[in-house]
């Protein structure tokens, strides 16, 4: 799921990546592009739109690094979890948050995640 969402961040896939996370984790995607934007977005921004538009403005390193990101020691607690993602260089060792309801979902945004 994780590796599905990275990818999908990476190709500008912004449908499949948005599903792929949490309400809680879509709102943090959307503030961090629409802060990022230095008042040229609005707070309405989908979404979908954010991620094509991190995909506009990452650079090849950045998208390369999403693509091949590592995951590892995936630690569950009942319905949530944490996964380590490692980006290389480009963004260090990081805890992401995952929750199930009904399937896994992610709800910190990698990259994004402290």
């Amino acid at each position: 799921m994780l590796h599905n969402y990275l990818s999908a961040q990476a190709s500008g896939d912004g449908q499949t990546a948005c599903a792929l996370l949490t309400p809680t984790a879509q709102s943090q995607l959307v503030g961090a592009v629409v802060k990022a934007g230095k008042g040229l977005l609005s707070a309405t921004t989908s979404c979908s739109d954010a991620v094509g538009l991190v995909r506009a403005v990452a650079g090849a390193q950045v998208l390369a690094a999403l693509k091949a990101a590592k995951i590892g020691q995936v630690q569950v607690h009942g319905s949530s979890a944490t996964a380590e993602v490692t980006g290389g260089t480009v963004f260090g060792r990081q805890q992401v948050r995952l929750v199930k309801s009904s399937t896994w979902m992610i709800d910190g945004v990698p990259g994004l995640a402290g």
